[in-house]
């Protein structure tokens, strides 16, 4: 994780799915929720040098009116989209600087843009297809990613 130590980032339980990647093909931006300590999560975002692993934590409760997905614009049902942040590497983290951001609280927005047919609880953008959807998701969780390593 490029915001954790080594430590901190051994510390983190792995779905079963995310053990079996192949990091060289991941061009998709990736989340999970630690089933573990479901009050933290990663997101793994696409980079020139390979995928970026960003450490999150759950900020406050979850949206109690309809609220859209920061990074992947799909707008969910009531209690589905939170605040999550991520502490800033070195010394500016461990002084308690982080950088938040209202993503799908399941983390799940690659699974998200894919989504054909709007349901009551989870609409993508209108007028868009599958493949701008991604994009527009890859290009959010880089600028999300350069704000925290910055």
């Amino acid at each position: 994780m490029a915001n954790s130590t080594k430590g901190e980032a051994s510390r983190m339980t792995l779905p079963a799915w995310v053990r079996d990647l192949d990091l060289d093909t991941v061009d998709d931006v990736l989340g999970w929720r630690d089933p573990k300590a479901p009050d933290r999560g990663v997101l793994l975002v696409p980079g020139p040098d390979g995928p970026v692993g960003i450490a999150l934590r759950a900020g406050e409760r979850a949206a109690r009116a309809t609220a859209m997905c920061a990074l992947c614009r799909t707008t969910h049902a009531p209690g589905r989209v939170e605040l999550l942040v991520a502490r800033r590497p070195g010394a500016a983290g461990r002084n308690g600087d982080t950088v938040g951001t209202y993503p799908c609280g399941d983390l799940r927005c690659a699974e998200h843009v894919r989504v054909e047919k709007t349901t009551a609880a989870l609409r993508s953008t209108p007028g868009t297809d599958v493949a701008e959807r991604r994009a527009g998701l890859r290009e959010r969780a880089r600028q999300f990613v350069e704000a925290v390593l910055d």
